[in-house]
């Protein structure tokens, strides 16, 4: 059985209800919605059986019910008998992939996801109140270089590059004005689409930068470990090494883009010298659509759900 590539999806991934199959399925994963539960202060259970989309959709709900649902997967997986080789999360996801990499364990990464997503409510929330309207759009059919030539070129002012997705593939995010007029040089330069998006902030920016201190200083309170597998992070598409590493690389990520394209590299070299399985352990087809627009060849398999992982399971015993 080839061992697991493991890729964690971010926020936009949440839906009601996710999760609850492999909550019935295992009691291992009833023992995480309990611990999650308990260190979110909140009832995770009542929160994916109950909330509606529009719930779902706000900031701190969604980060919660997003790692759990992916940490499910995770545990599901290994009660299947499958294998982890390597671990990178989308953004958010990146907390997911420290505690599969074995850097963070289940109480101090829902402590850590509580503490982040009030933080990014927080710096949102003063952004627009200091700054006017905010937001995101996606840049389709140009890459992460050609968009932020087209900002220089620009010179508009409070809008960055937010996630580098792939090689055609880019989101920006920062004053709703300066994304307006951005639009028309974008599509000069060749963009297919410039696709407005509805989120609460504009997250990977210089916006959240002064969240950076505040959440560097929550995490040298919790406890971290050197990671046991390896763990490609999506600040900067590098291996963490060390605690030291991953503590610098989480609390970066808030006004850093997400390099998404840079991951994905290090993932078809890792996937060219090894027999690998990659997978989006988590709900939904995020990243798997992200791998096949890669232009890497890169094959990618959604196990998220109860049957999904156990077809997957069946298969790798053949």
């Amino acid at each position: 059985m080839a061992p697991i590539l493991a890729l964690y999806p971010g926020q936009g991934s949440q839906s009601p209800g996710m999760a609850l199959d492999l909550h019935q399925a295992s009691k291992q994963v009833k023992e995480l919605f309990s611990l999650a539960s308990e260190a979110a202060h909140t009832d995770l259970y009542a929160l994916l059986s109950t909330a509606g989309e529009e719930d779902l959709k706000q900031t701190r709900n969604a980060q919660l019910a997003i790692t759990l649902a992916s940490r499910s997967a995770y545990y599901r997986l290994r009660e299947a008998n499958c294998t982890f080789k390597a671990h990178s999360g989308f953004s958010l996801g990146e907390l997911a992939a420290y505690a599969g990499g074995g850097i963070l364990d289940d109480f101090t990464l829902f402590s850590i996801i509580e503490k982040r997503a009030a933080l990014m409510d927080e710096m949102s929330e003063k952004a627009t109140k200091t700054q006017g309207e905010l937001g995101m759009a996606a840049i389709i059919g140009l890459g992460f270089s050609q968009v932020n030539e087209a900002m220089h070129a620009s010179k508009l002012k409070g809008v960055y590059p937010s996630n580098d997705n792939g090689p055609a593939q880019v989101v920006v995010a920062g004053l709703a004005a300066s994304i307006t007029l951005l639009k028309p040089v974008l599509m000069e330069m060749g963009a297919k689409r410039v696709i407005p998006l509805k989120v609460s902030g504009p997250f990977h920016t210089p916006f959240m930068e002064e969240a950076t201190e505040s959440i560097l200083a929550f995490l040298e309170t919790q406890t971290f470990s050197d990671p046991k597998e390896l763990v490609i992070s999506s600040v900067d598409g590098s291996i963490i090494t060390t605690k030291e590493d991953a503590r610098g690389h989480l609390a970066r990520q808030l006004a850093c883009p997400v390099r998404w394209t840079a991951v994905l590299a290090n993932v078809k070299k890792l996937s060219a010298s090894n027999p690998l399985s990659i997978a989006e352990v988590g709900y939904g087809t995020v990243l798997t659509g992200l791998c096949k627009n890669s232009g890497l060849d890169l094959v990618c398999r959604s196990l998220g759900t109860e049957s999904a992982i156990q077809e997957f399971a069946k298969e790798m015993i053949l």
